[in-house]
C-alpha cells in the first residue's frame, strides 16, 4: 500500500504570503491618500480661480498694494441687494499687487515698431495666488 502525503504550507510560506498582501493594502492605501488629497487641492484651487476673477475688474488698477475684498470691487459695477451675497464677497479678500505698465514693441528688429501695446501684471495673494496680464 502507498501512503499518500499531505502537502501543507509550511509557516514561513504563510508569513510572506501575509507580507506581501500588507505591502500591497498599504500601498493601495497611500495611492488613494494622495489622490484624495490632490482632489481636495484641485477643488480649493478651481473655487480660488473662481473668486480671483471676482478681482479682474478695470477698479482693480487703483488698488495696488492693497488687501481689498471682493464687494469693495463689485459695488460700482453691480447692484448686489442680498444681504447674504454682499456678506460672501465681503469675506473674499485678496492683496493685489500691480506691476507699472512696459511697452512692447512689435516690428523688427532694426526698423521703428509698427505699433505699441502695453502690459502689466496683476498679482491676488491670498491662499492661492495668482497671476494675471492686462494688454493695452
Amino acid at each position: 500500500m502507498k501512503k499518500s502525503i499531505k502537502r501543507a504550507f509550511t509557516l514561513i510560506e504563510v508569513l510572506v504570503s501575509v507580507i506581501i498582501v500588507f505591502i500591497v493594502v498599504v500601498g493601495a492605501m497611500q495611492i488613494s491618500k494622495q489622490n484624495k488629497d490632490m482632489a481636495n487641492y484641485l477643488l480649493k484651487r478651481g473655487s480660488s480661480e473662481i473668486d480671483n476673477s471676482l478681482f479682474l475688474t478695470k477698479k482693480v488698477q487703483h488698488y495696488s498694494n492693497e488687501k481689498k475684498n471682493a464687494y469693495d470691487l463689485l459695488v460700482d459695477e453691480f447692484s448686489i441687494k442680498d444681504f447674504e451675497s454682499r456678506d460672501l464677497l465681503k469675506k473674499v479678500e485678496k492683496k493685489i499687487n500691480i506691476t507699472e505698465k512696459l511697452p512692447i514693441p512689435i516690428g523688427g528688429e532694426d526698423e521703428a515698431p509698427q505699433f505699441v501695446f502695453y502690459t502689466n501684471e496683476i498679482l491676488l495673494n491670498g491662499d492661492y495666488p495668482a497671476r494675471y496680464y492686462t494688454f493695452k
